[in-house]
Order: structure tokens, then sequence, then C-alpha cells
């Protein structure tokens, strides 16, 4: 499919491949800094058959990509990932990819109903514009605290992971992997999220899973299962949830921890489990703690 920029340029859409892996990476340059995950996922989303890359070129040129994932069993879809090489960034081609990714998927994929996103708005309002711009594309539901830490390998509870436990005062159990995720556990979880979180066209709950927006169901539940670890913390009839997610960057591991829990003291002991598994996996590297938190 072709079409033609405000430039005069002809641009190209075509599905990318494993061996469009160098082309992707040359694109990459200055994205997320030295944290792009793209690195560690694009061979796997190359083979997911829920994940669809659309590339962008110029002649033989890659210039540009964009990721979707089908959710919510090929009703939903979320951009995983963009990119636009440096030389033609701000000259519309993420917008012309937007188009050809949206009409490929009313073409290819009619089952999909509508598309989920997750907007940065740091305090300062760096991202205002970009923001601003997305909500008057798609109805903004709800709002999360993100906290985002280095950790070296210097730090004394990354010495002796152990100490850890001298900051846990609660007489809460232990965060236990996540076996049996039915619909009671998700209803249980679901007191812990903000009242907007459910405001969605279905009304069904949504949680953040490392930016991603997915409906607290236990099929997604069992879904995530398969790419990251889901852990909970059970105490006198509340249940917590908390989902982690490490890859690979140049910058260090990534450690993605997003947690649902009704009280700092919950939070607290999910927090500290996975700091000090983290610790003790990945012994002398650096850790990039990212977290979403709800506390309601």
């Amino acid at each position: 499919m072709a079409d033609r920029s405000s430039a005069g340029i002809d641009v190209t859409f075509r599905l990318a491949s494993h061996e469009d892996y160098e082309a992707v990476m040359r694109i990459s340059e200055g994205v997320l800094g030295n944290r792009d995950y793209l690195p560690a996922f694009f061979h796997r989303y190359i083979d997911d058959p829920d994940v669809v890359v659309f590339l962008a070129l110029v002649g033989d040129q890659v210039v540009g990509l964009k990721a979707a994932i089908l959710t919510e069993g090929g009703t939903a879809f979320i951009v995983k990932a963009a990119r636009v090489a440096p030389d033609w960034r701000g000259q519309g081609i993420d917008g012309k990819l937007s188009g050809h990714q949206d009409e490929w998927l009313r073409q290819n994929r009619p089952a999909v109903r509508y598309k989920r996103a997750t907007a940065f708005a740091p305090a300062d309002g760096s991202n205002s514009v970009a923001v601003s711009i997305l909500q008057k594309k798609m109805r903004l539901q709800f709002s999360m605290p993100f906290i985002e830490y280095q950790c070296g390998p210097g730090l004394w509870w990354r010495q002796d992971p152990a100490q850890l436990a001298q900051l846990d005062t609660t007489v809460l159990p232990d965060a236990v992997p996540l076996q049996d995720a039915d619909d009671d556990f998700c209803t249980a979880v679901q007191k812990c999220l903000p009242a907007e979180a459910c405001g969605g066209y279905d009304g069904k709950p949504i949680i953040l899973v490392d930016w991603d927006p997915y409906t607290l169901s236990p099929n997604n539940m069992k879904r995530l299962q398969a790419s990251s670890a889901l852990w909970s913390v059970k105490f006198e009839g509340e249940m917590s949830l908390s989902i982690v997610t490490t890859y690979p960057a140049t910058a260090g591991t990534q450690l993605c921890i997003d947690t649902y829990a009704k009280d700092f003291p919950t939070w607290k002991k999910h927090l500290l489990k996975h700091l000090r598994d983290a610790s003790l996996r990945f012994k002398s590297e650096v850790i990039c703690v990212k977290m979403f938190t709800a506390l309601f």
C-alpha cells in the first residue's frame, strides 16, 4: 500500500519480519535513551500471532515502525511500540503509520472494536502537548502514579538483600506466586482500582501492566503469566496483586512492578519481595525499577 507525504515522497507499508531487526534498531536511535525495550522484544513480537508489526518505507529504507497487540479476545488492540527514523521525525511518518495500522486492522481483524493507549504525564508538564493530543483522540479513563528509580549494585540493600527484611514491619504474610486467577480473585482485586478504571465502553475494570492496559479478567491473568510473574498477598479476606516484568536493556535490567493493593503496608510487602528477588537474581547488574502503583 502506498501513500504520498506532504513532501511528495512515496511512503509504502508492509509487515515486518525477523530479517528487519537491524533496520529497526537503526531507526530506534535515541528512543527511550538506553532503556529501550524493543531490542529485547522485537523477535518475540514477530513470533506472537496476536502482535502485528508494521513498517513504513521510503524506497527500500525502513523509516518507521508501529506494533499492535490484539487483546480481549481480539476485540481491542494496544500500540506496543512506535518508531520513526531520526532523519524522518516530524514529517508525518508516525501519523501515516497509525492510519495504515488502523485501516489494516479494520480490514483484516474485523472483530476489533476499540483501541487502548497509555500516556505519560510528568508533574512538570513537559509532555503536556502529547498528552493533550491523545486526549483529543481518545477518552481519558483514569490516572495512576508512576515511579522510576535506578538501583546500582553498590547500594546497601543490593550488597546484602537480606537487610530488606528489616524494613518489613508488617504482620502480613509473604507475597506468593498467583496460582488461580478466577472471577472471585479478580473481583477482590477490583476493590484496589480507582472507580474510573471501570469506565470503559464495556464497563469492565482495567489494569496497567508495564504501561499496557488490560481488562482485569481470568483469561488475561493467565495470558500475562506467560510473560510476567504474578504475585498475591491474601490477608483477612483482602486480596492484592503485583505483576513483575523484567527485560535487559543497555542501562541495565529493567524491572517493571505494577501493584494493586488497598493500603501502603500491603504495597510495601510486595515491593520488598520483588526488590530482594531481583537483587539475588541480578547481583552485579544495575536495576532500573519502574512502578505503577494503585492504592485506593
